[in-house]
């Protein structure tokens, strides 16, 4: 049913897309992605009352979608009660089909601009549902099971609030789906892969011992539910929900999560295909998909491809979204950690920034040490020119091969460093035009490419 289809897509959503990785250097311009609290500028009202300033209960005018200027506020009670008329006029009028009540997505969606409720309107709408779904339609078992899959979704297992009305719902949805499949009223097995699938993204996100337990066991079972039906039509979340399992099972033995494979790569690419040909480019889930494959490949050190797909999403983002979108921020950031560029000087064991390249290439400017993982402050780094030949490339960096003399028709060629390798002391570089083989090189004949070229123009 196409009304499951922002289930199978948050379902995509589950991963910690920041890797532990040397390259991850915050600078003190990318040190927050989350949008400050928009204030309604003078004049705003709310679009279903009229009414400027906060509504009778003192609540606020409120906006988190991809309406811009004056358009989109609204006070929270008048979207709620705007949400619930919607869907009881279609039920009165004889659409009783799950596809036309949640498919109109009322409670999930701007009706102006037509994007997904972001932040804490997602979370109090989501909220607001299933209390409408409880309170109108306690016995619609399906209804309810979704309006239970969409909140949970958006709960924080980090947070008590959040943990305690998780573990409720956890209980509440298999409470149903054993309900269901008794009356033989599941229709397909994205239901109960779903359920099972959320239960067990919730209890990893919680993260005590018991919990990743926990987690294991349910996503195990949803990966059989899949592995066991001849309707599958999503063929590689199979290959997904074991990913979420190998993690899950490192983080009990302690180990550090599961490095990604070029498998994993590619079930990511088709998982991002997929959103994109069911969503189109400007859909919020599209950006959010395609900004976890960005950091997916940067975290396989794939960085020219997922620079080339953020520049994509940025703009796109930006004309749709507006700037102060917080996806279009999400967006900017990783674009902004990709642009950096980091090398280890001689026998130095903190990565340096480096800058640009002075004389004819001969040596670098760089800047650091930096630290990793937390606000770099650049008042602090110190900035200084060393000779070429005592870089040493962190893996992900993009370069471009020159001063090749056996093999000149490389030259200008760039692509991203991946491997070292020891016996030769060269890098093992895998170049942009998959025409070519990865080659070994060595240090001295290659320079970091700071700016990317536009594809149009490679030649």
């Amino acid at each position: 049913c196409t009304c499951l289809c922002q289930v199978k897509i948050n379902c995509l959503l589950s991963e910690d897309p920041t890797p532990d990785d040397p390259r991850n250097i915050m600078s003190s311009a990318s040190q927050s992605t989350s949008a400050a609290s928009l204030t309604p500028p003078d004049g705003a009202s709310c679009w279903l009352c009229l009414e400027e300033g906060p509504d009778d209960s003192g609540a606020p005018l409120v906006r988190d979608c991809s309406c811009r200027g004056h358009s989109g506020f609204a006070h929270l009670a008048c979207l709620v009660q705007y949400a619930e008329s919607k869907s009881m006029d279609l039920t009165e009028r004889g659409a009783h089909m799950v596809s036309h009540i949640f498919e109109e997505k009322f409670f999930q969606q701007c009706p102006n601009c037509k994007q997904s409720f972001q932040g804490d309107i997602s979370y109090d709408m989501t909220k607001a549902q299933l209390a409408f779904i409880e309170r109108e339609f306690k016995d619609v078992d399906r209804w309810n099971l979704i309006a239970l899959l969409q909140r949970i979704v958006v709960l924080d297992g980090g947070k008590e609030e959040d943990r305690i009305e998780g573990e409720e719902i956890s209980a509440k949805m298999l409470s149903l789906i054993d309900e269901m499949e008794k009356n033989s009223n599941l229709l397909d097995v994205i239901l109960p892969v779903s359920v099972n699938k959320e239960i067990g993204r919730f209890n990893s996100e919680v993260g005590t011992k018991q919990c990743l337990e926990k987690a294991k066991y349910y996503l195990e079972k949803a990966r059989d539910i899949f592995k066991t039906s001849e309707d599958c039509e999503i063929p590689w979340a199979v290959n997904s929900i074991e990913g979420e399992i190998a993690a899950v099972e490192a983080r009990i033995s302690g180990d550090s999560r599961p490095k990604k494979t070029e498998s994993d790569l590619s079930d990511f690419r088709v998982r991002y295909d997929y959103v994109l040909q069911m969503n189109g480019e400007n859909d919020v889930g599209t950006m959010q998909v395609g900004t976890l494959l960005a950091s997916k490949l940067f975290n396989a050190y794939h960085t020219i491809e997922a620079s080339r797909l953020l520049d994509r999403l940025v703009i796109i983002s930006r004309r749709v979204h507006g700037s102060d979108h917080k996806q279009t921020k999400i967006a900017e950031s990783w674009r902004q950690r990709l642009q950096l560029r980091c090398a280890f000087i001689g026998s130095e064991q903190q990565p340096y920034q480096a800058l640009r390249y002075e004389d004819d290439g001969d040596s670098c400017i760089v800047q650091g040490p930096v630290p990793k993982n937390v606000p770099r402050n650049d008042d602090d780094c110190q900035t200084f020119s060393v000779p070429s030949v005592e870089i040493s490339f962190l893996l992900g960096t993009p370069v471009m091969l020159h001063g090749l003399k056996k093999a000149a028709h490389l030259n200008g060629e760039i692509g991203d460093v991946r491997e070292y390798c020891t016996l030769s002391g060269r890098c093992v570089v895998h170049l942009e035009d998959k025409d070519l083989k990865p080659v070994k090189v060595k240090n001295e004949n290659l320079r970091i490419v700071f700016d990317l070229p536009d594809p149009k123009n490679l030649d």
